[in-house]
């Protein structure tokens, strides 16, 4: 075989592997490019997707979404997207930067997927939630009343997110449309087991109370299964107790038995760590479903399967059977 004919084939081949490798990357990727803000929309939108869509979190891992600073590479991932989807107004007021960006340049749908959620009025930071009266979106708006953003850990809610997903997915690629239904149904009925498990699971254990070290994100859960919040200390002035309030936290801590302190975020604070010792409590962490590291979404964990791991330490300090 001369040189140039094997010069030839070489470049066919190598050609070859680099069509075959770009399949499905880029422009020759036909998937739905979907944006989202927090994990909870990451998970719903990749699970009633599928493989018809492409699904990539704004918002790093273990990030809060209401204080987040927006990159222009954000902007532009959630611009050049198909679909964006997003919590509430409220809760990310950073979205309309993205769709003044996006306004008559592109056809990206932004979605509020909390849209017709029941909403509870946000209590102030380290105290109880004592009102659960539905919150009104127009007053709020006219009296700057606002609702606790963690619409998704009322699975109800969550359902309600998933099944505005699938209105977008089928907006915007019709084609596809029974592929969107079928796991959005099946999506909205783990939810609806998940939510059954916790009713029945959590209505026969020895307490309602649930000591929790710093702001409480689980009102909706409270409400909806009948739980008393009591926080550990109080973090509404943003400081932490002086020498005589820890003497009296932790007097009170065991006049009261308790024997579990629930707490969130990524790492423990000292203050917890402390009251924990001198009272012999054990910590136990509670996800509320956002702060999730980027080896758990690599490890393929679910918004369902977070759930789950909080039901089990639930029961483990309320003393369910």
């Amino acid at each position: 075989m001369s040189t140039y004919k094997t010069k030839l084939i070489l470049t066919a081949f190598m050609f070859l592997i680099f069509a075959c490798s770009n399949t499905g990357t880029g422009k020759n990727d036909r998937r739905l490019q979907v944006a989202v803000s927090v994990f909870p929309l990451y998970d719903f939108a990749t699970m009633v997707g599928g493989d018809k869509v492409a699904v990539r979190m704004l918002i790093p891992p273990g990030t809060g979404a209401d204080d987040y600073e927006l990159t222009k590479r954000d902007i532009e991932a959630a611009v050049t997207a198909d679909v964006f989807l997003f919590v509430s107004f409220e809760m990310e007021q950073w979205v309309y930067k993205i769709i003044n960006a996006a306004a008559e340049k592109t056809n990206m749908l932004a979605v509020e997927t909390g849209r017709g959620a029941f909403l509870l009025p946000a209590s102030p930071p380290g105290q109880a939630q004592a009102d659960f009266a539905p919150a009104s979106p127009d007053k709020e708006q006219k009296e700057g009343i606002g609702y606790d953003p963690h619409i998704w850990l009322d699975f109800q809610n969550a359902q309600t997110m998933v099944e505005n997903i699938m209105t977008a997915f089928i907006n915007k690629d019709p084609t596809n449309a029974k592929h969107y239904k079928r796991n959005a149904k099946i999506c909205k009925l783990r939810l609806a087991r998940l939510d059954e498990k916790y009713k029945t699971q959590l209505s026969v254990c020895a307490t309602r109370a649930v000591l929790y070290a710093g702001d409480w994100p689980f009102a909706y859960q409270a409400q909806r299964y009948g739980l008393s919040y009591l926080p550990a200390y109080d973090t509404s002035t943003g400081q932490e107790p002086s020498a005589g309030e820890m003497l009296n936290l932790i007097s009170q801590i065991r006049k009261q038995k308790f024997r579990h302190i629930y707490y969130g975020g990524r790492t423990v604070p000292q203050i917890v760590e402390s009251i924990a010792q001198e009272t012999g409590a054990v910590l136990l962490k509670l996800s509320d479903g956002q702060n999730v590291r980027q080896e758990e979404i690599d490890g393929g964990i679910t918004f369902v399967g977070l759930m789950e791991k909080n039901l089990e330490k639930l029961k483990t300090g309320m003393a369910c059977p």
